[in-house]
């Protein structure tokens, strides 16, 4: 399932979501794509809470609908900018008024509405069969997506494509979508960047010891060699991880 967005303008992209004063991502990491569409499929099944408390730690719903989906990925088609924004704060000690400033890093894309964001979901059909939800459900929660990220990352969904498809090997293929760099051998025909994210595959919510996966992400199309599991979504490829 292919998911193009269209963002307001800003992508607010924190590494820890519990802190302001982190690395900012540049790109989307998987967590923020299986939080964006949790949000609206958890609604349909009438599951309204954002946390669940395991084990004295809080974490994510979307950890709960983690397994319907064998990879996602994003193609990013405009350069995103990393901005740190400073803030004056004002509070009240002792009755005294008291200002500081923090800054808040941030990816944001600014004055790009040409440019669009497109999300890919491989979704596991056996897993979707024994949940409780349908692939038609998916495909409405997919068009409920409002925001890819913290809460400044507004977004509108533009089209959102659904079809079949199988995962194969290859050995080169051109991509545009973000994937594993583990098992690359080779990248040619472009540039990218390379970020380590969450492996959202070990669960979403509490990140303090989970493993991370670094990520290719590309700028444009490049041409990519290695031992690879990809899946091919309406002419284009994916590159699943190993």
């Amino acid at each position: 399932m292919k998911v193009q967005l269209r963002p307001t303008g800003i992508i607010a992209l924190r590494s820890l979501p519990q802190s302001k004063m982190r690395t900012a991502l540049r790109h989307a990491p998987p967590t923020a794509l299986i939080g964006a569409i949790a949000y609206p499929l958890l609604h349909i099944s009438g599951e309204r809470d954002e946390t669940v408390y395991e084990k004295k730690t809080y974490k994510s719903k979307a950890n709960s609908v983690v397994g319907l989906f064998r990879w996602v990925t994003i193609k990013t088609e405009v350069k995103p900018k990393l901005y740190g924004s400073l803030l004056k704060i004002n509070t009240i000690y002792r009755g005294n008024a008291q200002t500081a400033v923090t800054s808040f890093p941030f990816a944001v894309i600014y004055g790009e509405r040409e440019g669009s964001l497109t999300a890919a979901y491989i979704i596991d059909e056996d897993a979707l069969s024994e949940s409780p939800y349908t692939q038609r459900d998916l495909e409405r929660a997919a068009w409920g997506i409002t925001r890819l990220g913290s809460r400044e990352s507004v977004v509108s969904v533009e089209d959102v494509e659904v079809g079949k498809t199988e995962v194969h090997q290859a050995e080169k293929v051109r991509t545009a979508y973000a994937f594993p760099y583990k098992g690359i051998i080779d990248i040619r025909g472009g540039s990218g960047v390379l970020q380590t994210v969450v492996d959202w595959r070990s669960g979403i919510g509490d990140y303090s010891s989970a493993p991370r996966v670094v990520m290719f992400y590309p700028e444009g199309t490049v041409e990519v060699s290695g031992r690879l599991s990809v899946a091919e979504l309406g002419g284009e490829v994916v590159i699943l991880a190993p």
